[in-house]
């Protein structure tokens, strides 16, 4: 019994050696196979402009397409001068140069290397002139190019203008004015001659003061804030009336032992006048970084502060036991059962005092939790440090929760920039349970493989209204077999299976004399509409009416749940909010074959969403008045809290993946406003629209203005447009049509074409070059002014066939050419905008190539 408890005892202790001995080999292992993100290397550049430093420029590992780097823009001082401040961080510089190109990038101007500079320690400082072989009032992409000791190129990119009355110094000094007397109650008195405070301002919270908020939240309210910071200045737009300008800043408030930290964004939108500078659109957004380390939790909640709830990314597994949620641009896992929270990425390293680490040009997507504590997401954009540091690009993730690591699936680069991939992949990007992320991009739709790196497209040549995405992300819809309004059939895809079901325009067999339209979704149950051919009406300017005279709700097993079909009557457009879906609805005199709007008409879900195991809520409080909770599925012991921070796996090879670019079938708009690019469009109406709506800017994929608030003149008139009458053999469209190219020095018989059957649009797209033609139809008469104070004469079309040129306006009228009556004579706005209002808001113009 004794030898055998001794050779017991011994084979315990080898055992025991063994798995210690195993263990430190294993883990020695792991260390070696792990690694944290490394710090920013990258010097930044600031452009000075009037003795002070505007503009951060932060560099690239490649070059860009120059039409997407739309951050900012600086003028040139007198004789066409650049003075520029490089901060090094620690970096040696080897040798600086810089190109000047056209806004797209593909005509290089000048390109010139710095032998001459100012260096310290830390800093360079550069003064140089551009060569006088660019035009005044015109947009150049001016790109810094630095070396560094490592044999790496940099490169900086900003617009550039060389001007004399654009009055950048005068609008940078009243913005920064506005801001420092923000913090100065008794000052900021003689700042309510600028704001519009009324009931559109929202004074429970912090996270967002508009223009429209009380002198009370514009001034900080009872807060007692501290800069950390001074503000980063950056000039987004500069016309010669007009400013957007932004300013970042770090401030912290103390909390009992606490010291906050925030992030606070400014956006001004400004006039500048002889007489005073106006305030057309203040707003000021803080965002608390969430600090795992302190006393942030009580009872089952976890309290983040001051914060945009849009900056809060919620998603949860099945059953709740793990959650995981985006604080700004930081994203954290929180396992319930384990009673561990995981900080899984971010470029924020603590320390504020490095610019680089803290901005704000890239973004985190949640794309699933599961049970077992792994989450699965992407970081798109500008990448701040690490790996990919300067790149720009979609990093999809996943997060193992039990090796507490996270490691990278796949690379996807991008040559455009982080406010163009946000637009697209706000569309689409989705990863299905056979490790397949799908993703919008140009207009088509990307399915990579992450377990073998593969991508393939799934369809091309996407257009506005010709396919739809469930809020999931997980259904998709697009037309096929024909172009928009002539299309008769549908894909059904469900991106989580793969499994594509045809929908056919017809009852049983895809008859001819029917189109079918996706119009949304509802849940995951798609919504289209059926029209007949008959119906369908295309004017002399090209806009089609699509007047559908079935819609229906169909789930993605292809059962139709519901037919919503009424005689004479026809939907023509949907809004779909949440359980709710609007039809835009008329209805037609089948004796002339008119049609009139009639009321909107409701369909109502009657499916009722549950709510999650953790969700985030509002919470009132005194001092700091909305903050926001995540409140996770049980109670949070914070003495055995677990707070991680995993390391990246290592491996060997790339994941990198370059896109097989499709060619894109349409032209592409962008619209920009003070949250960056707030649409992609192929329609230029719909781009316009909502440019005006939001004060913002539209420009095509050459980086060329298409349209742009609030820089119009009191009154214009072409001068060179004179009057013209029809005749027998033309009328009053063709001679418009005349008119117009003839004024762009084009002579051609426009009542021919018309006769031939060709549109306005090809007319006029086939017979100006250097012009792009725009079909503004639906746009306001306010909007379309913009063109008349260009000099760009518009082509109005009337139900009745006629038409007539706006080619004038002043504070009261608008300066029409009629040749029906053969005048140029004056109609009152409000008239004016009655009549084109009553004839459809039809409007044909163009704009000239830079």
């Amino acid at each position: 019994m004794k030898k055998t408890a001794i050779k017991c005892l011994y084979l315990a202790a080898v055992f025991f050696i063994a798995l210690f001995i195993i263990s430190a080999v294993v883990n020695q292992g792991n260390t070696e196979m792990t690694m944290e993100m490394g710090p920013a290397t990258y010097p930044v550049i600031h452009m000075v402009v009037g003795g002070r430093e505007v503009n951060s420029l932060h560099g690239y590992k490649e070059s860009m397409e120059c039409s997407y780097q739309r951050d900012s823009i600086t003028p040139l001082g007198q004789g066409r001068k650049v003075n520029i401040a490089v901060d090094k961080y620690g970096e040696t510089i080897e040798g600086l140069s810089f190109e000047v190109r056209s806004i797209d990038g593909e005509r290089l101007v000048e390109n010139t290397r710095l032998t001459e500079y100012k260096e310290t320690e830390e800093t360079i400082e550069a003064e140089f002139s551009i060569k006088d072989l660019i035009e005044e009032n015109t947009e150049y992409m001016l790109v810094l190019l630095l070396t560094d000791s490592n044999g790496r190129t940099i490169y900086y990119y900003t617009r550039i203008i060389q001007t004399e009355n654009y009055f950048a110094d005068e609008k940078v000094d009243y913005v920064l004015d506005f801001h420092r007397k923000t913090f100065d109650k008794e000052a900021a008195k003689e700042l309510t001659k600028y704001l519009e405070s009324n009931s559109d301002g929202d004074n429970t919270t912090y996270s967002k003061v508009t223009i429209h908020s009380s002198f009370h939240q514009v001034t900080w309210g009872d807060l007692s804030v501290n800069k950390l910071t001074e503000p980063d200045i950056t000039i987004k737009e500069l016309a010669s009336q007009t400013g957007a300008l932004e300013l970042n800043y770090l401030v912290s408030i103390e909390d009992g032992r606490q010291t906050k930290i925030y992030q606070i964004k400014e956006f001004y939108r400004i006039r500048y006048t002889s007489d005073r500078i106006y305030l057309l659109d203040f707003e000021r957004t803080m965002n608390q970084i969430f600090d795992e380390k302190t006393d942030a939790y009580s009872n089952n909640k976890i309290d983040l502060g001051i914060i945009q709830l849009e900056d809060i990314d919620l998603a949860e597994s099945d059953g709740g036991n793990v959650a995981a949620f985006t604080d700004g641009n930081r994203l954290y896992c929180y396992n319930v059962p384990d009673n561990k929270l995981s900080l899984l990425f971010s470029f924020y390293d603590g320390n504020y005092d490095d610019e680089r680490t803290t901005w704000e040009k890239h973004e985190i997507k949640i794309l699933n939790v599961d049970e077992a504590g792994n989450v699965q997401f992407i970081v798109y954009g500008y990448m701040n440090r690490g790996k990919h540091e300067g790149e720009v690009g979609i990093s999809v993730y996943h997060f193992s929760g039990l090796l507490n690591t996270i490691e990278e699936l796949a690379y996807i680069p991008s040559a455009g920039s982080y406010e163009i991939l946000k637009a697209e992949l706000e569309q689409l990007s989705y990863i299905n349970k056979s490790a397949i992320f799908f993703f919008m991009h140009a207009g088509s739709i990307y399915a990579v493989n992450l377990e073998d790196c593969t991508c393939e497209v799934m369809v091309s040549g996407l257009i506005e209204g010709s396919y739809k995405v469930s809020d999931s992300n997980r259904m998709v819809v697009w037309q096929t077999g024909g172009d928009q309004y002539a299309s008769k059939k549908l894909i059904l895809m469900n991106l989580n299976t793969k499994e594509k079901i045809e929908i056919a325009s017809g009852e049983e067999s895809g008859a001819a004399e029917e189109y079918i339209a996706p119009l949304g979704f509802m849940g995951e149950d798609l919504i289209y509409g059926l029209a007949k051919s008959s119906d369908v009406v295309q004017d002399s300017t090209g806009s089609i009416l699509f007047p559908m005279y079935n819609i229906k709700i169909q789930n993605e097993s292809g059962e139709v749940l519901k037919t919503y079909r009424q005689t004479g009557i026809y939907v023509v457009g949907s809004e779909i909010q949440g359980n709710q879906i609007s039809l835009l609805r008329l209805e037609k005199n089948e004796e002339t074959g008119v049609y009139t709007e009639i009321s909107n008409d409701q369909i109502v879900n009657t499916k009722i969403e549950t709510a999650g195991s953790n969700t985030v809520e509002f919470i009132p409080t005194d001092k700091f008045e909305k903050i926001v909770q995540i409140v996770v599925k049980s109670n949070i012991n914070t003495k055995t809290l677990k707070r991680l921070t995993p390391k990246e796996v290592l491996f060997e090879g790339g994941r990198e993946i370059a896109l097989e670019e499709s060619e894109a079938e349409a032209s592409r708009y962008f619209v920009y406003g003070k949250g960056g690019v707030e649409g992609i469009f192929t329609d230029e109406g719909n781009a316009v629209n909502l440019a005006y709506e939001l004060s913002g800017i539209v420009v095509n994929e050459k980086g060329d203005y298409i349209w742009i608030k609030g820089n119009r003149s009191v009154k214009n008139q072409i001068m060179a447009i004179k009057e013209a009458a029809i005749t027998e053999e033309k009328n009053s469209l063709a001679v418009c049509l005349d008119t117009i190219l003839q004024y762009e020095g084009v002579m051609r018989n426009s009542e021919y074409l018309l006769n031939r059957g060709e549109n306005i649009l090809d007319i006029m797209k086939s017979n100006l070059e250097g012009v792009q033609v725009l079909d503004l139809t639906g746009c306001t008469l306010d909007a379309i002014l913009y063109y008349t104070n260009k000099d760009i004469p518009v082509l109005a079309t009337l139900n009745d066939g006629s038409a007539v040129l706006i080619v004038g306006f002043n504070e009261l009228n608008t300066v029409l050419m009629d040749p029906l009556t053969g005048t140029i004579y004056k109609k009152g706005i409000n008239d004016s905008k009655q009549m084109f209002e009553e004839n459809g808001n039809r409007f044909i113009t163009y704009v000239r190539g830079e």
